[in-house]
């Protein structure tokens, strides 16, 4: 009997000591993959380009047509598939996205269909804000890496005084340099003034109809990040593994 309570006290201190262990394994890789997922959020608005110097800057700009988005102008951020994009600014960033004053956004092909020319948006660094000069390296705004990825996406038009606002609900998700995803949203706006809606959908319901060269801004964020609980099962069962060890051990 002294023998068998040996044994069980000697199994119950083996418990005591994996738990903690474990547990402190699981929040450590719990914080590595925060650390390298993207989270927070931006916002952004136009930007401005230049392809030669003496001219002047060409300010980002957007036209919506019945089915999709155009951004204006396709400036010299050109990715290795030779697809080009606009550049926008970035402001009001936290957590993850601290690191990045730039962007460059592309074309929703198709609101139906949700066909995009991912990455939607792809984030990176210039000089200056948003700003495209000649000579500028534009890599990190075309390189796929911490990107957003859009998945859906539709509008709605509503009347505004005398304007008609246009708001685009954004849906997808972000990528970081190191491959973690998480889930995100946003939206991005922007007006045509002195027209009314019936109008505004008049326009667009016509063939090529559309609302041309708009100022924009919008904004994204994430909405969820890898989930410690998810986590909390792998180490509970390295918790399971060390006790069983330890008792084979001591019986």
């Amino acid at each position: 009997m002294i023998g068998f309570k040996s044994k069980l006290l000697n199994v119950t201190l083996a418990i005591t000591a994996a738990i903690p262990l474990a547990t402190a394994g699981l929040f450590t890789f719990v914080d590595s993959a925060q650390a390298a997922a993207l989270t927070g959020e931006l916002s952004f608005d136009g930007g401005k380009s230049k392809t030669i110097i003496g001219n002047p800057f060409l300010k980002s700009l957007v036209t919506l047509k019945k089915d999709s988005l155009i951004f204006t102008p396709d400036s010299i951020i050109q990715d290795s598939n030779g697809v080009k994009s606009t550049p926008v600014a970035l402001s009001a960033q936290t957590e993850s996205f601290l690191g990045f004053n730039s962007a460059s956004i592309r074309d929703i092909i198709s609101f139906n269909n949700n066909t995009v020319q991912n990455p939607f948006l792809d984030l990176g660094n210039l000089p200056s804000d948003g700003d495209v000069l000649p000579g500028d390296d534009t890599a990190s705004l075309a390189d796929g890496i911490d990107i957003f990825t859009l998945t859906s996406s539709d509008y709605k038009i509503t009347q505004t005084d005398a304007n008609v606002t246009i708001a685009v609900s954004l849906r997808g998700y972000f990528t970081s340099a190191t491959g973690e995803k998480t889930n995100g949203a946003g939206s991005l706006s922007f007006q045509k003034n002195n027209i009314t809606l019936a109008q505004a959908n008049s326009i667009l319901d016509t063939a090529n109809g559309s609302l041309e060269y708009l100022t924009f801004s919008g904004g994204t964020f994430t909405t969820s990040v890898p989930e410690p609980a998810a986590l909390l099962g792998l180490g509970a069962v390295g918790a399971v593994m060390a006790m069983s060890r330890r008792r084979k051990s001591v019986i």
